[in-house]
């Protein structure tokens, strides 16, 4: 149970991280994607339904916060989830090589997706100013921010196993 109660206060915080501490420490005008950190560390450690559901849960949050089109962000959030959680069967979770690999290209997926659904159907077709003003700078942002908080992520989730009497996988 408490497990559940990490998982919201984990997703809270890093909405609130996201959306308002690190918006003071914008860098070419991105932020880093906390969430998606967020969603890539619990994939390696807990698996790929737990990815999916707080992928879901937190891209839900994002939607109903900022988004016109509510359920966007969930679905791109759990497709990062289901991704990162498939790989997560090949690899220790204590290495950082492959989330670092995960982070960097979950966040090219989740930006493409975004940008396919958020802006060419709509008819803005600026792909290339869209790649080297947005993706590129949060792709390496995020990847920058996931150097600190991952291992802070995993933390947490040895603290909360050893809460629950399991042994750490």
């Amino acid at each position: 149970m408490i497990r559940y109660i990490v998982y919201f206060a984990e997703i809270i915080l890093c909405y609130l991280l996201q959306t308002s501490v690190f918006s003071y420490f914008r860098v070419s005008g991105v932020v880093p994607d906390v969430i998606l950190i967020l969603i890539i560390s619990v994939a390696y450690t807990k698996g790929q339904n737990s990815a999916i559901l707080t992928g879901f849960f937190a891209g839900l949050l994002l939607d109903l916060m900022y988004s016109e089109a509510i359920g966007l962000c969930a679905i791109l959030y759990m497709l990062v989830g289901f991704m990162s959680g498939y790989f997560c069967r090949f690899f220790d979770p204590r290495n950082f090589i492959l989330p670092a690999v995960m982070v960097f290209s979950g966040e090219f997926i989740y930006s493409m997706l975004y940008y396919v659904t958020g802006f060419l159907l709509m008819g803005k077709t600026s792909f290339g100013t869209y790649m080297l003003n947005t993706i590129l700078p949060r792709m390496f942002y995020t990847l920058f921010a996931a150097l600190f908080l991952y291992p802070l992520f995993l933390l947490i989730n040895k603290l909360v196993m050893r809460s629950e009497g399991l042994e750490d996988e």
